[in-house]
């Protein structure tokens, strides 16, 4: 396959425009094709583009190596499977799908046709984050105690439709939303874990999905997590993790981006503490938007799924089809805690 691979994208909302911003920035990627039910907007994200009303067209178009699927949930299985079938490459946005069953269907059509599934956990290439887990993999914090994890937003004044806050499309509310990143990062620090307890209220908005979610994780090993994602928190869109082990922490924040690392020479002895600023980040967001962010992970991302397609060594950091099944099984499992007021057993995954 060529170094440049071609690129389809389905779905050209919010989200669709940065992937399409960000197919044009990267060296390695093109973008020849586009599908949206709205063809203005489709064309307004991707002007050089051929346009396919029908998505399965593009599905099946020759020239057409990748499909980045930036829809709603319930259209991601039955376009990646398809995608899968046509033997594409595919990158889906998160949450993989509404339930753990879909997910698995698009594993299992991937695996048959031997092509790449990915889901687009980009805040693994937010540069805190990069920092904070090669900080936990290096051993400079000594071994991996804990992690805590908190996200948040202002509820419904960050929702652009209804379907966004709707159950039977999302399948949940704060945990499968903006709470699915920091699911994803946590397992990313801490390795797979084997059970979940957890919190699941909706005391403020009152739509029929958790606004408050609370998940505590152990793996096998013993290391334990915290995750809080909320749908209130006043003071706008912030996250994040912390990392503690028996030598020091590390810690990431966003936004803006910062990140520091406390480090011990023993449990309890003296202690050098580092900061880290990102002062070009934080100078770009504020005058392209956070938006400027969102594409450089993005480019980065593509970077990694082209080299993984093609067989080649990459930053390792790429989230694949079954860390975007552990997200949604982590979530599902904290409803059915909040039901039975019971720990819940992880499944082994596929």
């Amino acid at each position: 396959m060529s170094e440049v691979m071609r690129f389809g994208l389905i779905g050209a909302g919010a989200i669709g425009k940065i992937r399409a911003d960000a197919l044009t920035k990267s060296n390695s990627c093109e973008l020849v094709a586009v599908s949206d039910l709205d063809g203005a907007r489709a064309r307004s994200a991707a002007p050089e583009a051929i346009y396919y009303a029908d998505a399965n067209e593009l599905v099946a178009a020759k020239d057409v190596d990748a499909i980045i699927i930036s829809t709603p949930p319930p259209l991601h299985e039955p376009l990646a499977v398809a995608a899968a079938s046509a033997g594409k490459h595919v990158l889906v946005e998160k949450p993989m799908a509404a339930t753990p069953d879909a997910c698995e269907r698009m594993i299992l059509a991937a695996r048959k046709a031997g092509t790449l599934l990915t889901v687009g956990y980009n805040h693994r290439y937010f540069d805190a984050l990069k920092l904070v887990r090669d900080v936990v993999a290096s051993g400079d914090i000594g071994t991996l105690s804990h992690v805590r994890a908190y996200t948040g937003h202002s509820g419904l004044a960050e929702f652009k439709a209804p379907w966004m806050y709707d159950k039977e499309v999302m399948g949940g509310g704060a945990l499968m939303d903006n709470g699915t990143h920091v699911i994803d990062l946590v397992r990313y620090m801490i390795g797979d874990p084997t059970e979940v307890f957890g919190f699941a209220t909706n005391k403020v908005w009152k739509l029929g999905v958790e606004d408050e979610g609370i998940a505590l994780l152990r793996t096998a090993e013993g290391t334990t997590a915290s995750i809080e994602a909320s749908w209130h928190e006043w003071r706008g869109y912030r996250f994040h993790i912390e990392a503690y082990g028996d030598r020091g922490l590390a810690r990431a924040y966003y936004a803006p981006m910062m990140a520091t690392v406390v480090k011990l020479d023993k449990p309890g002895g003296s202690k050098s503490v580092q900061r880290h600023f990102y002062p070009k980040a934080i100078l770009r967001e504020k005058v392209k938007g956070w938006q400027s962010t969102v594409i450089q992970t993005f480019v980065e991302e593509l970077a990694d799924f082209v080299a993984a397609a093609n067989g080649k060594p990459h930053s390792g950091r790429l989230a694949v089809a079954a860390d975007g099944l552990r997200a949604v099984q982590i979530a599902q499992a904290t409803y059915a805690s909040e039901a039975t007021r019971d720990c819940v057993k992880l499944p082994a995954l596929p």
